[in-house]
């Protein structure tokens, strides 16, 4: 495997990279088609974010809950197949100057498709609460924070993200930026991630998604 591999697999495999925040639910009977690029900053000559790519779809399965499921395309570059499956739940609606809450959460798998590029199967659950607040139907910003963890064992990662959801429906765009593992001292990474204060990486990603059919907002 090529020195790129060492250093994005553990990435690729350990984090929730690639997928931008669900901020709220979809509507009931609601498709949304979605797509995300994007990860941590990391110094390569330049310092770049890694282009980690996600497709996927949710459903609206009920008034304030939607199913969601993903594939991860860049890990299949190092013959890594990863999948994810999850939803969220609005747990309280906005209202007034009182912002909405949603809890989200996803599991991941991820095995190798290629006998050169072995990696044992993996698995990961998350979790994620997220505070957002719409103004005028069209701006919706958020913060959010993330916790993974790994369901064979290992310490759990945290992320913190904020962002802006920009709706002109049916599309969507959606650009978020996010600090991962802000508890970790960023000089004992291998690779040279770009973080806040020496502590984690901070990373961007940009979303885009299409919506059909489903109840009105």
């Amino acid at each position: 495997m090529n020195k790129a591999a060492l250093l994005l697999l553990p990435l690729l495999l350990a984090s929730g990279c690639g997928l931008t925040t669900q901020v709220r639910p979809v509507p009931r009977g609601a498709v949304q088609v979605e797509g995300a690029l994007g990860g941590p900053f990391v110094r390569v000559g330049p310092v770049i974010p890694v282009p980690l790519s996600t497709v996927g779809a949710r459903y609206g399965v009920a008034e304030r809950f939607d199913l969601a499921a993903h594939a991860h395309l860049t890990s299949l570059s190092f013959g890594v197949a990863g999948l994810d499956v999850g939803g969220s739940w609005l747990a309280l609606a906005q209202q007034g100057a009182v912002p909405a809450l949603t809890l989200g959460g996803r599991l991941y798998g991820f095995t190798s498709v290629l006998a050169s590029r072995r990696v044992d199967p993996r698995a990961y659950l998350e979790v994620s609460p997220t505070v957002s607040y719409l103004l005028g139907e069209r701006f919706l910003s958020y913060a959010s924070a993330t916790g993974l963890v790994q369901l064979a064992g290992g310490r759990p990662l945290f992320s913190l993200a904020v962002g802006e959801e920009v709706r002109l429906e049916p599309w969507g765009l959606q650009l978020e930026l996010r600090w991962y593992q802000p508890e970790a001292a960023t000089r004992f990474n291998v690779a040279d991630w770009q973080g806040l204060g020496g502590r984690g990486a901070l990373g961007a990603m940009v979303g885009v998604r299409y919506r059909f059919g489903g109840d009105a907002q």
